[in-house]
């Protein structure tokens, strides 16, 4: 018996690495078939087709390039965006969202601020709010003035531009007498233009550079809209930490003879401290730091 264990020893020694590889490619599969770098980064965007679906869309791209996966969700805007990154049974770690969307949902959780990490700047969005030139409204001090008998059209009552148009109310208390109508807010300029509508205003909130069919109409049409200016030193307070939520900035329009003086705020891209593994989080670094523009890719 002695005498027979080297010789079962050599009979078995050719085949023990391929049995050892194949246990080693058993326990590894569930693994690959989920994702190349275990579990995948969710991310919470908006609608699809919109601008921060495009920039998520981009990401992804992007993140598969560098060898690691993100999941992509649709979904209403800024603050779903936010819930789900706040829920404990989400499985999303990182958002979009608009910096007064942020800014007002740590005012309403004042615990969900220490949660979160911002990462980078997606770009700035901008205020357009176009009025019926006979409401005589050229400016914010109008606005305010005249604030009672405005009808103003915004596109969903769960859409960043609502969420904008609240906090700017925060800012200037003064404009909460403008009565607000969810609609959809191209119908809502095409009969503004037709002299056919109960409301008289439309605010659309986007980059500065795109061309919503709303801000198109209103540029179309001089003899019938104009862009508010936005001036109101209140828009501009600095919170605790010395940061502004909105910027003042004067804007060339294409056919708009003077530059639109307006508020524009950040975009950012914010994530979860503790939804995101260690090698997630080093991955998304090097995302911001080196493949950014790739994301980013116009202001």
């Amino acid at each position: 018996m002695r005498r027979a264990t080297p010789c079962l020893l050599a009979l078995w020694r050719p085949v023990l690495p391929c049995l050892l590889m194949l246990a080693m490619l058993s326990a590894a599969g569930p693994a690959r078939a989920q994702s190349p770098d275990g579990e995948p980064v969710v991310l919470s965007t908006g609608e699809p087709g919109g601008a921060y679906w495009s920039a998520g869309a981009r990401l992804q791209a992007v993140a598969t390039d560098m060898g690691f996966t993100v999941q992509h969700l649709p979904s209403a805007g800024s603050m779903e965006n936010l819930e789900r990154l706040l829920a404990s049974d989400s499985p999303v770690g990182l958002v979009f969202a608009q910096g007064d969307a942020l800014q007002r949902y740590f005012d309403a959780h004042p615990d969900a601020e220490q949660k979160v990490d911002v990462l980078e700047n997606v770009g700035r969005e901008c205020v357009f709010m176009m009025v019926e030139r006979g409401t005589g409204i050229r400016d914010d001090d109008d606005l305010q003035a005249r604030a009672a008998g405005l009808s103003l059209a915004i596109g969903s009552e769960v859409s960043g531009v609502a969420v904008t148009f609240d906090y700017m109310r925060s800012l200037v208390p003064e404009l909460g007498d403008i009565t607000v109508a969810y609609t959809d807010t191209r119908v809502a300029m095409e009969r503004i233009r037709q002299g056919a509508d109960s409301v008289n205003a439309v605010m659309v909130v986007h980059r500065p550079r795109e061309h919503s069919s709303e801000l198109d109409i209103a540029i179309a049409n001089p003899a019938r809209f104009h862009l508010v200016r936005f001036s109101d030193e209140r828009f501009l307070r600095r919170l605790s930490g010395g940061r502004k939520v909105y910027r003042q900035m004067r804007l060339a329009l294409p056919g708009v003879e003077e530059p639109v003086t307006t508020l524009c705020v950040r975009a950012l891209l914010v994530a979860h401290k503790t939804k995101l593994t260690m090698r997630q989080r080093n991955k998304l670094t090097d995302l911001v730091n080196y493949h950014w523009m790739r994301v980013y890719t116009s202001p």
